[in-house]
């Protein structure tokens, strides 16, 4: 009986080790995974003036201030949900020129 229940001790002991080497590989997988991600995304800063465009959602973090250009009304809103605006391209301005479209490759 005292052999049986050293052998049984032996094998939960053997089973904590398991465990913690499971849970210490999974924190480990979630680092590296979290670390990949966080190199794609791509900080976004905006000066004060700057045209934004706007995704409205619900969603309420990291509010800021804005104010629309048309009725000047000003309100917060998320920043993850603004991206910069580019003023359109102008005819004119630029040095682009079409003459005829490209040919269609068969």
């Amino acid at each position: 009986m005292k052999e049986a229940g050293n052998a049984r001790r032996l094998q939960l002991n053997e089973l904590d080790e398991m465990r913690i080497d499971a849970y210490e590989s999974a924190r480990i997988y979630k680092e590296k995974t979290k670390e990949f991600h966080d190199k794609a995304i791509q900080r976004k800063t905006f000066e004060i003036g700057q045209k934004v465009l706007l995704f409205n959602s619900g969603l309420w973090l990291f509010s800021v201030e804005i104010q629309n250009d048309k009725t000047g009304n000003i309100f917060k809103e998320n920043k993850h949900h603004l991206k910069p605006y580019y003023e359109s391209f102008e005819l004119g301005k630029g040095s682009m020129h079409v003459d005829a479209p490209p040919p269609s490759i068969v």
